[in-house]
């Protein structure tokens, strides 16, 4: 956040002035420097309160909230929660160079965590793509639009440890120079694992009635939730963006509405035509509390069988169309039953039928309930899992993404003729200055520059910072120059004195809806089935969205997801290797 506000106050030029202030100050009671620009002692804890109070020491909440539609702190502490409470584990015995196990070596995601090519990503955006009039790149997909397919993962030995779902390109995924950012989220978008889960004990196996093993899903990995750094970068660049001013036209909406649509329909499209359609757990929408979050875990739960061998779907296109798991056909309500035992469960010798499978259609019906559904003493266990089930489910691009996009393409339109930000964008190049992503919008840049026009004989002119507008197009602010805008902070002053508490109507003269809506909060949720809080500091600002983490037994092994560096001669993504 330092290296990005210095950059943009004193190299980019498109920090307005009377914004500086709210988001560094010099705190008089300490000394000390407060805002985004301040040191942060970061404890070492995963205790989401110890880590509010240490952005709360050097008021980071104030600075951020400034500046951002939402308060985001309060998301960028529950990624640092949530992605610690999950590693933790994991990582206990590395940092002591103690021996660990190569089978739980295995599964640490990227074989070995290098949070050096998470911080990479950020430093690349925040030392060269932040300087720029376009951030298409941190908010484009991360690969090809391209079809999805499966490959096994390999380890460093040729030994296989699970499954990969990209879109290859030869024997390596199709990278983007692109960072995957979801618009309007915390989140990064990235390929797809999958490791199976360790049987239980011998004693805890389940059967169905012709004596095979009932097997329980492994765990399906959206590989981008291992980018903590990234995902906040993500969540709090939008937020600027979607809080309106310069920022908000470095997004060129249409075109990255276009590419995120091509992209989710290609993996769903590639996908199903396969026959892989539980691989999209990770990628649905799933609406929880009126929120919708990305993804949802089938981990440790039944994985349903039919006759014929093959396995019951969880995700069908019927999801898409209805917001439901399975089908009505496949839902049974008592699938088998236990034997409640005080506050255990034990196995009530109840051995469940198989699915059944229309060879014609693929049409997959429940076995009838047990025979000992409602007798007492037995819980019915239900497949789809309730957990499950209770959810709607959506298009990600659809229910996030594309809502996101829309809303920041109707803030750019309206903004325009509501604000001063026509002074600040450039809807042209200016000699070695390129035009503003948001222009390449023919009708954007038309109403853009029609506004400027209206601007130089409009009462809003004079409370242009002409100093911020010299920076960005010199040629415009000499015609604001000639038409008797202030050049200095003094005559500014003196004039915005004169003009304190009168309203000024808007550029277009369009009096009806000058207020803007309100910006969308962030959905997508946090990584690892987060839980929400609300937590009080002595700032009284955090009526956030924190994030905890779900209990996961196992995790995906993460091979080959970093991806390519941008301007860079080596390729960490070539790390990983498919076959």
């Amino acid at each position: 956040m330092q290296i990005n506000w210095k950059a943009k106050a004193t190299e980019v030029g498109d920090l307005l002035s009377e914004v500086w202030p709210k988001i560094a100050w010099l705190d008089k009671t300490t000394d000390s420097i407060s805002g985004v620009l301040a040191e942060i002692p970061f404890p070492l804890t995963t205790d989401p309160v110890e880590l509010l109070t240490s952005l709360a020491s050097v008021a980071v909440d104030l600075a951020l909230d400034a500046v951002t539609a939402v308060p985001v702190a309060g998301w960028i502490i529950g990624i640092v929660v949530g992605i610690g409470k999950m590693l933790a584990p994991l990582f206990e015995g590395l940092l002591k160079g103690d021996p660990v196990p190569s089978e739980r070596r295995a599964i640490l995601p990227w074989r070995k965590y290098n949070e050096k090519v998470d911080e990479a990503f950020v430093r690349t955006f925040l030392n060269v793509d932040n300087r720029l009039s376009d951030w298409n790149a941190l908010f484009s997909p991360p690969t090809k639009t391209s079809s999805w397919s499966l490959a096994d993962g390999v380890d460093e030995d040729g030994n296989s440890i699970g499954q990969v779902l990209a879109p290859f390109s030869g024997k390596g995924v199709a990278w983007m120079d692109a960072y995957g950012c979801l618009p309007g989220t915390f989140r990064v978008a990235g390929i797809l694992q999958y490791r199976g889960r360790p049987q239980p004990a011998h004693a805890a196996l389940r059967f169905y009635n012709d004596g095979t093993l009932i097997h329980l899903y492994g765990d399906f990995t959206q590989t981008g939730d291992f980018f903590p750094s990234l995902q906040q970068l993500a969540g709090t660049v939008w937020q600027q963006i979607a809080a309106g001013g310069p920022d908000a036209y470095k997004v060129d909406c249409v075109m990255l509405e276009t590419l995120w649509r091509d992209w989710f329909s290609e993996l769903y499209t590639s996908v199903f035509d396969q026959g892989h359609g539980d691989w999209l757990l990770p990628f649905l929408a799933r609406e929880v509390g009126g929120e919708w979050r990305l993804g949802t875990n089938a981990g440790g739960f039944i994985r349903a069988e039919a006759t014929d061998g093959t396995t019951v779907p969880l995700v069908t296109k019927e999801t898409f169309t209805k917001g439901t798991l399975a089908t009505p056909r496949s839902w049974t309500t008592c699938l088998y039953t236990d034997i409640q035992a005080g506050k255990a469960s034990e196995q009530s010798g109840d051995y469940p039928r198989k699915f059944s499978r229309d060879p014609k259609t693929g049409v997959y019906t429940a076995p009838p309930p047990t025979r000992y559904a409602g007798a007492r003493g037995h819980t019915c266990i239900p497949w789809p899992p309730g957990e499950l089930l209770l959810a709607q489910y959506r298009r990600a691009d659809e229910a996030i993404v594309i809502p996101a996009l829309r809303a920041v393409a109707e803030l750019q339109r309206r903004r325009l003729s509501r604000s001063l930000d026509c002074a600040y964008v450039r809807p042209e190049a200016v000699g070695d200055k390129p035009i503003y992503a948001a222009f390449r919008n023919t009708a954007l840049q038309t109403h853009c520059m029609e506004m400027r026009k209206r601007l130089l004989t409009h009462p809003s002119r004079f409370l242009v910072d002409y100093e911020t507008a010299r920076e960005i197009d010199r040629d415009y602010a000499a015609a604001l120059k000639e038409a008797g805008v202030p050049t200095t902070q003094a005559q500014r002053a003196a004039v915005s004195r004169q003009l304190a508490g009168k309203a000024q109507p808007p550029l277009d003269g369009n009096e009806s809806g000058a207020r803007l809506p309100p910006p969308l909060r962030p959905q997508g949720g946090l990584p690892f089935d987060v839980v929400e809080a609300t937590l009080h500091t002595k700032s009284n600002k955090w009526g956030a969205v924190l994030g905890g983490a779900a209990v996961l037994s196992s995790l995906a092994a993460v091979i080959g997801v970093a991806r390519h560096r941008r301007k860079s001669s080596r390729d960490p993504r070539r790390e990983g290797s498919y076959e």
